[in-house]
């Protein structure tokens, strides 16, 4: 009797999951798929290995927010059986799994992977559904990244299909994509536009969270533009919503962006009370500690505003303390493999065709290697008939070249000697770049120090202090060594320059100064002193310009400079 009730439900959930195109798995009820996800796993070790995959694929999928681990592991073991079993479907379904369990650990390199795979699936076997929410996928991991161009591609791709299928709920998700895109970019205007053709669409739907995040992404990009009053408007439509739809982490965000317009009103006093309301919220929301870390952010804000810079100076401090917590190093440096990968595969097409102008320019050379040999064999000829004459004027031929071998030589001690001076220019400008930075550091320490002072209500104090540090800031923006640094190297790399702006008329000044500093064999951090901007800056610097120079992430910058 058991084994025949365990049967039925396996074949109700197998009915479901099949019948269910793949949609947004954050619309379910938590209890409902918690619910589901225990008769999901009660039912998996009584079923045959060919049956398996649909139930390990549907349980990739309730995991993905909650546990993307259990995501990847089950998924794993979905896409080992559609592929035993060739179950094509099964095996876009695991692959899109996959991509969204690496997706939320922050692994961009192998979600892309997945995803693509997926994608190249779900192109073939053609169900608009699935291949929609594939694309979608593909565009919202650009979007995190920061290449908002590609994820644009991808996200109108999506909009085609949704209108080829004529769901209004879909394409209202479309229109709502495509305007935080265009926010991203900085264009809120344009992304007002999509975001009020979504709010249409959802309105006729009923669909309250979808209207409330319209509204909240409304609000957003007026406050950008600073259209204060929309914003608001906006902002506490949505939060009325949210009340309603109990959702307390959604009703946090939208109270941090109203506090974020009433600070830039200067109502001080209901900022305060939205950021108070959100906090004791945040107590109560297990995962908080991103929220925890905007309202700290925010909170700061406050106190800057209404001069309690002490209180001030404790948020800001908790503020970088979190996010150095959430934010490691580790998962820097793999959006930055990321983001080389993406360019990687954007050239991918660009270097098959450079490959084939290289075949012909083989050919080219084959023909005129040829060409070449049989002058070769005409001026052997030539030579012959002529070699009489030749031994006439061997002596005269001998002496010439005597003469212009000591020519040569002098040339040559001449210009060793010119390269020994240039070599001490440089390193005497190296020397100079080095003491800039050296000095910049005393600087920025100093001021440091001096911000770091503590003092109590002495304002004559405070006031002596800030104008020290405006003094030694303005000493450290507008010194003479830095001027003489750059028409130093104006003067000794005038070469290198007029190459290198020849050969790449595209770099900016910015690129070739970079380019110059880097030449040096400078480190990142004297560059960053030397010109005043932050070490993150400069790694931003070299990495566009390895990009427009066209290097291989395997190609070494100083090398390649080096050799202009």
């Amino acid at each position: 009797m058991k084994k025949l009730l365990l049967l039925i439900l396996f074949t109700f959930i197998c009915l479901c999951i099949t019948t269910q195109a793949q949609t947004n798995i954050w619309d379910e009820n938590p209890a409902d798929s918690q619910i589901e996800l225990d008769s999901l796993l009660t039912i998996l070790p009584t079923v045959k290995r060919a049956e398996k995959t649909a139930l390990l694929n549907r349980i990739a999928e309730i995991y993905w927010s909650s546990n993307p681990d259990k995501t990847i592991e089950y998924a794993s073991e979905a896409l080992q059986f559609s592929k035993e079993f060739n179950q094509k479907e099964q095996e876009g379904l695991a692959l899109i799994n996959l991509c969204q369990g690496y997706l939320f650990n922050d692994i961009y390199d192998k979600a892309l992977q997945y995803g693509l795979k997926s994608l190249e699936i779900r192109k073939e076997i053609g169900n608009d559904y699935d291949l929609a929410f594939t694309l979608r996928t593909l565009g919202w991991l650009y979007y995190d990244i920061g290449y908002f161009d590609k994820a644009l591609e991808y996200h109108r791709e999506v909009l085609k299909i949704h209108e080829k299928i004529g769901s209004k709920q879909r394409i209202a998700y479309s229109y709502n994509s495509i305007g935080l895109i265009h926010e991203g970019k900085g264009d809120c205007n344009l992304a007002l536009s999509f975001f009020k053709k979504s709010l249409e669409l959802i309105k006729d739907l009923d669909n309250k969270d979808r209207i409330a995040e319209a509204m909240t992404n409304m609000g957003i990009c007026y406050r950008k533009i600073d259209d204060l009053d929309s914003a608001i408007k906006f902002l506490e439509s949505a939060l009325e919503i949210t009340n309603q739809i109990k959702f307390e982490h959604k009703k946090v965000y939208i109270l941090h962006e109203l506090a974020i317009v009433y600070l830039k009103q200067e109502d001080y006093k209901k900022a305060y009370a939205l950021l108070e309301d959100a906090r004791i919220i945040i107590q109560t929301i297990k995962n908080n500690k991103e929220l925890i870390l905007e309202n700290n952010k925010i909170t700061s804000d406050y106190y800057v505003a209404t001069l309690n810079y002490k209180e001030a100076y404790h948020y800001y401090k908790r503020y970088i303390e979190e996010t150095s917590e959430i934010f490691s190093s580790t998962e820097s440096e793999r959006l930055a493999e990321m983001r080389i990968l993406y360019e990687a595969e954007r050239r991918e097409n660009e270097i098959k065709l450079l490959e084939q102008e290289r075949n012909l320019e083989a050919q080219k050379r084959n023909f005129l290697l040829i060409g070449a040999l049989l002058l070769a064999i005409i001026a052997i000829l030539i030579i012959g008939s002529l070699w009489n004459n030749i031994k006439k004027k061997k002596a005269i031929y001998l002496q010439s070249h005597k003469l212009s071998k000591e020519k040569l030589k002098t040339q040559q001690l001449e210009r060793e000697n010119l390269e020994h001076k240039l070599e001490f220019r440089q390193k005497e400008l190296t020397n100079l770049a080095l003491f800039i930075s050296q000095r910049t550091t005393i600087y920025k320490d100093f001021t440091k120090s001096l911000k770091n002072l503590k003092f109590t209500d002495l304002k004559e104090l405070k006031k002596n202090i800030d104008s020290l540090i405006k003094e030694y800031t303005f000493k450290f923006d507008f010194n003479e060594d830095i001027q003489r640094f750059h028409t130093n190297i104006e003067n000794l790399q005038s070469d290198f320059l007029f190459k290198i702006k020849e050969e790449f008329p595209h770099l900016t000044d910015k690129d070739v100064q970079l380019a110059v500093q880097v030449k040096l064999k400078l480190s990142s951090k004297e560059i960053a002193n030397i010109n005043n901007i932050s070490l993150n800056s400069v790694e931003i610097g070299r990495h566009r310009l390895r990009k427009k120079l066209g290097l291989d992430p395997k190609d070494n910058l100083v090398t390649f400079l080096e050799n202009i």
